[in-house]
């Protein structure tokens, strides 16, 4: 039978590159007046009005199991046994996007003594845990997918049992389908979810006071996010074997170097406090903007997870155990 198993997506840097502006090109209408400005310390202390709205990796995790147990019911009716979905690296990724912010650029105060800006995609290459049971017969493979493993055509029964469209698969799939146009992360969220200038007074302010304080431990850089994607620390994306050597070996001590300098001057000005009360301050604005819709979406997700919860605590069997969830954007790949 075919397993599947979903990677939380880890091009992180990719996003923070392209979302390093925040700009959408809309007349802007004024900097927000901020609140109190908090000392944050550590990427655990960074929360945003907008976090409520957003699928956390828990309740995917559910929303996953949920729809094993609707396959897995329906495997039974051909006589098999539900084989659970396994994704990974969804706390990893939920950590990356405290951990690397698109202003405030890398935060991660465990981590860069030892591993630099941590630009490998580490948890993407995780494996799966072993599947120990037989490989899956061809008609075990056609309950779930609904197509002949032989000649790719759609089988429409199976023993005399009607086989539905795509499969077993299809069916938990479709079960929760309205979970497909929930938020994952704010880019998701209605009209792209907030948009906080980077040229915004109260930032630049801040990019001015960390870029001094850089300065003086022997770095030129504008502003955070320069200092994660310089080019020495990115090898060429056309150069697979560049990139695995540099994964390989970890970073240069060039990089740790800077990214432990680039974490000092973060906390000696407060920079990400700083950066996180303008967030603060934008994400208040649009949650008020936004507010029927975002309540629309919260009750959505709340019902989704109510009726998860009650599948799978009635669910029997094994049929919606094993390691699920994800967040963000995701890539699949089914493994026989």
């Amino acid at each position: 039978m075919a397993r599947l198993r979903i990677i939380a997506s880890g091009v992180l840097v990719a996003a923070l590159m392209s979302g390093c502006t925040a700009r959408d090109g809309s007349a802007p209408a004024g900097p927000p007046a901020l609140g109190a400005v908090p000392t944050i310390t550590e990427a655990g202390q960074v929360g945003l009005p907008t976090d409520p709205y957003l699928v956390t990796p828990a309740q995917n995790r559910l929303l996953v199991q949920a729809r094993d147990a609707v396959t897995a019911e329906c495997m039974r009716g051909f006589g098999f046994a539900g084989r659970p979905t396994t994704v990974l690296g969804e706390e990893e990724a939920e950590r990356a996007r405290r951990t690397r912010g698109t202003l405030y650029g890398y935060f991660d105060t465990d981590r860069a003594g030892a591993r630099g800006y941590d630009l490998n995609v580490r948890f993407a290459n995780q494996s799966a845990p072993a599947d120990t049971r037989p490989p899956a017969s061809a008609a075990e493979q056609i309950a779930l997918s609904g197509i002949d493993p032989a000649t790719r055509q759609a089988v429409p029964s199976l023993d005399g049992r009607p086989v539905p469209p795509g499969g077993c698969a299809r069916q938990g799939l479709d079960a929760f389908h309205d979970a497909d146009g929930l938020a994952y992360g704010e880019g998701a969220m209605p009209d792209g979810g907030p948009k906080v200038p980077a040229d915004d007074p109260r930032i630049t302010a801040a990019y001015a006071a960390w870029s001094r304080c850089m300065k003086d431990e022997g770095y030129d850089y504008p502003d955070p996010v320069a200092a994660i994607s310089d080019p020495k620390w990115h090898p060429p994306a056309d150069n697979p074997a560049t990139a695995e050597a540099r994964a390989a070996a970890g970073p240069a001590p060039e990089e740790i170097a800077t990214a432990t300098a680039d974490l000092r001057c973060k906390l000696a000005g407060n920079t990400v406090g700083t950066i996180v009360a303008v967030q603060t301050a934008y994400g208040k604005r649009y949650v008020e903007a936004h507010a029927a819709q975002l309540a629309d979406q919260r009750q959505r997700l709340d019902d989704l997870v109510r009726r998860a919860a009650g599948l799978v605590s009635g669910a029997t069997g094994g049929s919606t155990g094993g390691v699920a969830g994800s967040t963000g954007s995701a890539t699949s790949s089914t493994n026989h």
